[in-house]
């Protein structure tokens, strides 16, 4: 029988399988957790060893540099841009096809992102899971000023609308309503580019100044931007909710987890606010992606790791775990957080995050953090009465401009 016409035969040999990744993706209980412990009880022979990325030296840089090339790499979109420039990224698609993996179980925006990241018309690296987006509201709040609550399918208009509801001073307390956190959030969700072709901003067309006027409507006005939440800090709105004095935050599963820690919180959540133009979708796919490096002399062993992560039992428990599974199924996505032993009995509407498609932003190469920043440093001079909106966008136009010139000449 030909190997494709059947699974192939798992070896029983004893292997090590380096697996780099950073702890903001697996810490050490998390990486024993849902990669070491499920994977001991079918392939004993296979020793997983954690490198952390994170710490001074294990850099995916320092690794390669010392020829300690890992067997797996895992990262956000940026680490498949940097496997590929350093040259240690795999055609995984022979791979995929010989362990029968049925791509269909996952979430088609959430491949299609890892080909966007990696240029490649081939799968350079599979996701594992993604940071589930949310509205979080503060129920307390909403209750003491007869507003109502949020709901889910909402726009960004309609929950600035609400937030505007909600802003006030009331016996010398000044609340807000709402905090969308950055732009580029829903830049993302809309597929707004920076540059053309040609690589040259297009910050001063009109997509770019509706969508800075829509911004500055939902949040920049007296009571929700003064001092110091006139710039766009997201612990201090967290901080803020906390507190009782916001009343709902655009925020994500690591918000989910840092708002369980606050002793009676009364919140909730609803589905992600949408753009008019572009319903049902959240912002853009967040996923980090396993990658088995080129150099390996272990890819058989890797793509076990990969079968047993991708499994429904180990998907279900990052998403009961607040860690969204890239499957398909309803049934995983109805379990997002119901791990959490904070949230137990609180009849949370947590499968509200899993509820909106992710979008897949084709981001230019030189669009990267440092271009983003640009739009976030323009859209915060406007927050804090520095520049009008036209003024904003052209400064920044020229400062993208300029940047973008820089990395061209330094070159890949």
């Amino acid at each position: 029988m030909k190997e494709e016409d059947g699974p192939p035969k798992i070896s029983t040999d004893p292997v090590t399988v380096k697996f780099a990744t950073t702890a903001g993706i697996f810490s050490d209980t998390e990486f024993k957790q849902y990669v070491q412990d499920p994977l001991a009880k079918k392939y004993p022979n296979i020793t997983v060893q954690y490198v952390n990325m994170s710490v001074q030296g294990s850099s995916l840089n320092d690794l390669v540099a010392s020829g300690d090339i890992p067997d797996v790499v895992v990262g956000y979109g940026a680490t498949l841009k940097r496997l590929k420039e350093l040259k240690p990224l795999t055609n995984m698609d022979p791979l995929i096809k010989k362990y029968q993996l049925d791509l269909n179980r996952i979430i088609p925006e959430t491949l299609e992102y890892t080909k966007v990241n990696s240029d490649t018309d081939y799968y350079a690296g599979l996701p594992l899971f993604n940071n589930a987006f949310g509205l979080f509201y503060n129920k307390t709040l909403f209750d003491k000023f007869a507003v109502p609550y949020p709901k889910d399918g909402m726009t960004w208009e309609e929950v600035g609308d609400l937030g505007k509801k909600i802003t006030r001073t009331y016996d010398g307390i000044q609340y807000r309503g709402f905090f969308p956190d950055g732009v580029n959030r829903m830049i993302n969700q809309i597929e707004l580019l920076q540059l053309d072709k040609n690589n040259k901003s297009i910050l001063t067309t009109e997509p770019w100044k509706k969508a800075f006027e829509l911004w500055n409507s939902i949040y920049n006005y007296p009571g929700n931007a003064d001092e110091p939440f006139n710039t766009i800090n997201f612990s201090n709105n967290v901080t803020a909710f906390g507190k009782g004095e916001l009343a709902m935050l655009a925020g994500y599963s690591s918000t989910l987890l840092s708002l369980r820690k606050i002793p009676d919180l009364n919140f909730d959540v609803v589905t992600y606010p949408q753009h008019k133009d572009h319903m049902g979708y959240s912002t853009n796919v967040d996923t980090p992606n396993f990658s088995i490096t080129e150099p390996s002399k272990v890819k058989d062993a890797s793509m076990l790791i990969l079968q047993s992560l991708l499994s429904d039992e180990v998907q279900l428990d990052l998403a009961r775990n607040a860690k969204m599974s890239i499957l398909t199924s309803d049934k995983v996505k109805q379990e997002f957080g119901k791990a959490i032993p904070e949230l137990q009995g609180k009849n949370l509407n947590l499968s509200a995050m899993t509820k909106l498609k992710p979008s897949v932003p084709h981001t230019p190469k030189y669009s990267t953090s440092d271009t983003n920043k640009i739009v976030t440093d323009a859209f915060e001079s406007v927050l804090k009465k520095e520049k009008d909106i036209n003024t904003a966008l052209r400064d920044a136009d020229e400062a993208m401009n300029k940047l973008v010139e820089q990395k061209i000449k330094l070159g890949p």
